[in-house]
């Protein structure tokens, strides 16, 4: 039977230095001796690039072939100039916030203190008249200075004040409220401001009369203020900035003088609710 080669494989013996330079005689020998070595060469199959793509695309990559395997060019690293920034961002948020964390704690500010004072009734007048609709009933005119006062016990930080809140109750009858100015307490130092609430020409019908009659009395008439406080420390920011909410209610009763002209208090007391 005639034995057909492939003609793209071919196997030739090559003899081993030390046994040629021993034995010349060996030359003409059988290639079978087991200190021959069995080379194999392969062709490469079209798919792959020849010799002249290497050529002009040195990028490409040598392949290499053994007897069983062949080695697989190596993969690209994964890291990039993206993963680099990327690390280097968060190693940075990450030394940043705990650098705030510990000025924050270095420098903690204290709960900072409020207190309340109403200061006097600078206009209170119950005049009679008829509204919009001829409906007879008493009409209010009233005017208030109050005191806040703030105690910032923070020897770095000071105390920013959102416009304060001024309610004035009748019973459940809300007759004047008032929005006050934005605020600053300075560090370690108690501060007093001077905030006003009033009304002008408000129809009082039934309340009204019965105001009235109750100034005349020894008891006098108890009147409800009510102030609702917002307060923070800017630390960083808006980063560590906290918040404190404060309520404050006081009870007084005003009556008239003794030449029964002018509304005075006779009567205080505030107490600080949250």
């Amino acid at each position: 039977m005639e034995r057909r080669e492939d003609p793209c494989s071919s196997n030739y013996f090559v003899e081993s230095p030390s046994t040629v330079f021993h034995d010349p005689e060996s030359e003409f020998q059988s290639p079978t001796r087991s200190d021959s070595a069995l080379l194999v060469l392969s062709c490469v199959n079209n798919e792959f690039p020849r010799h002249s793509d290497f050529l002009r695309n040195p990028e490409n990559k040598c392949l290499y072939e053994d007897d069983e395997k062949m080695l697989v060019p190596p993969l690209q690293s994964s890291n990039s100039g993206w993963w680099i920034v990327l690390q280097i961002g968060w190693r940075f948020l990450f030394s940043f916030g705990v650098a705030l964390l510990v000025f924050y704690i270095a420098t903690q500010p204290p709960h900072p203190n409020i207190s309340f004072r109403i200061g006097r009734f600078n206009q209170f007048m119950l005049e009679e008249g008829v509204d919009s609709h001829g409906a007879p009933t008493k009409f209010l005119t009233c005017n208030c200075s109050t005191k806040l006062i703030v105690d910032n016990k923070s020897n770095v930080f000071g105390l920013h004040i959102h416009p304060p809140s001024i309610k004035f109750f009748f019973g459940p009858l809300n007759f004047a409220k008032a929005l006050g100015p934005k605020l600053y307490a300075l560090s370690h130092e108690s501060t007093t401001f001077q905030l006003y609430i009033g009304t002008k020409n408000r129809a009082m019908y039934g309340a009204g009369r019965e105001m009235d009659d109750m100034l005349q009395s020894r008891a006098g008439l108890p009147l409800i203020l009510r102030m609702s406080i917002i307060s923070d420390f800017r630390v960083v920011w808006n980063i560590i900035n906290p918040k404190y909410h404060h309520k404050v209610e006081c009870l007084l009763f005003l009556a008239y003088n003794d030449m029964h002209i002018e509304v005075m208090v006779i009567r205080e007391k505030c107490r600080l609710v949250s």
